[in-house]
């Protein structure tokens, strides 16, 4: 027999058991591996739900100057997540946290107690809390690799009420800035889901959630679960946690980056009446004596245009880099000055706030303020456009 005569029974009896292997979404095999697949989850889910905790923060609001006499004042509570990462200690979102007076932790059983706030970070918008009534199962961070673009991710919350609320999903892309990046990830993320956990397929941290931005304009219809249409759910990655958690937990503090220098938003303005203006960088308007900035050359006037091989629009933009880069690291700034290009190689010091002023007064406005409002809406544009160029290069059409 020859081989093409020996391989055509040979095939004939093999495809059979290939299309049991390949066969359509209906078929026993693919029902199979569906059932694994939930299988899996939720015992990733089951083993880790008794680590995620609710997160309460109440304040007590000064009476309005225009309220009737003998109101009394309101107390505002904030609710979000929170993961346990040892026995007594919790990670959450620094938004939840911040300025509280009081802070509770409710339980997966349903046990309320009180929390103290060990650290706050505005920065990194991270904080840990001390639970010192509870023995917490802690979650073990990931080690190996950073979650790549991808990669399954479980992620394991509370929403306003205290329920519990789960998302499976992936790492749909990896947006990298000075000194810190973020996840974008498929998962669905609820109201009361900031500082939530995200676990791979070990049940291991990989990221802890920091909410959802919602489309450029925030202008779309929630829809019944309140999310936003074309929202992308975000998680700060475990290798910018970790030394954050560290930092909390040994000092209450992270130490931040210094270049001694004040900005002014810079922007061409459109030639169509009422067209957006496109920012063009931060202004220098002020230098700080003796701080890094005065050493590698910057005078006031000067307009900042690059830091550290990324492009700055805004000056919100160049303090958060600052911020996130660690003192004593070198980076290269760019600069334009009578338009003429500089560049030169500063190293940054020790910021001398451990909350920066800018970010503490923000953060003391209510969400709802319109300060507040703006300043998001400018960092979604600015944060889709860059997610849509670096998506650009490799699109392709559906299949």
């Amino acid at each position: 027999m020859g081989v093409k005569q020996w391989m055509a029974p040979a095939l004939r009896a093999a495809l059979p058991v290939l299309a049991l292997a390949v066969g359509p979404a209906g078929s026993p095999r693919a029902q199979g591996t569906l059932s694994a697949l939930q299988t899996d989850v939720d015992a990733i889910a089951r083993r880790a739900r008794p680590s995620v905790v609710t997160v309460f923060a109440m304040r007590t609001e000064s009476v309005p100057k225009n309220a009737p006499p003998g109101s009394a004042p309101r107390v505002r509570t904030r609710a979000g997540s929170g993961v346990a990462v040892e026995s007594d200690l919790v990670l959450t979102t620094a938004s939840v946290v911040l300025d509280a007076e009081r802070t509770l932790i409710s339980t997966s059983q349903g046990q309320q107690v009180e929390a103290q706030i060990v650290g706050v970070d505005p920065v990194f918008n991270l904080a840990l809390l001390r639970v010192s009534s509870l023995r917490l199962p802690p979650l073990r961070f990931a080690a190996g690799r950073p979650a790549r673009v991808g990669d399954w991710v479980v992620s394991l919350g509370t929403s306003y009420n205290a329920q519990p609320t789960q998302s499976l999903g992936n790492v749909a892309q990896r947006h990298r800035e000075p000194g810190q990046s973020l996840l974008q990830l498929t998962n669905t993320v609820y109201p009361g889901n900031s500082g939530a956990a995200a676990l791979n397929i070990h049940g291991e941290l990989v990221g802890v959630v920091q909410g959802e931005l919602g489309s450029p304009s925030l202008t779309g219809t929630a829809g019944d679960d309140g999310r936003q249409p074309g929202a992308a759910s975000f998680a700060m990655p475990v290798e910018t946690v970790k030394p954050v958690f560290e930092s909390l937990r040994r000092q209450g503090w992270v130490r931040h980056g210094y270049l001694g220098v004040t900005t002014l938003a810079a922007s061409l303005e459109s030639d169509r009446e009422g067209g957006p203006s496109t920012p063009l960088g931060a202004l220098v308007e002020g230098i700080i004596g003796g701080g890094p900035a005065e050493r590698v050359g910057l005078r006031p006037g000067d307009l900042i245009v690059a830091f550290d091989g990324e492009r700055v629009e805004t000056p919100e933009q160049l303090a958060r880099w600052v911020l996130a880069t660690p003192p004593g690291q070198d980076v290269t700034l760019v600069w334009v000055r009578r338009d003429i290009g500089h560049s030169g190689s500063v190293l940054l010091r020790d910021s001398p706030d451990r909350v920066p002023q800018w970010l503490a007064g923000a953060a003391a406005d209510a969400p709802e303020g319109p300060r507040k409002v703006a300043e998001l809406e400018r960092e979604i544009r600015r944060l889709s456009q860059e997610l849509a160029r670096r998506k650009e290069p490799a699109a392709t059409p559906p299949h």
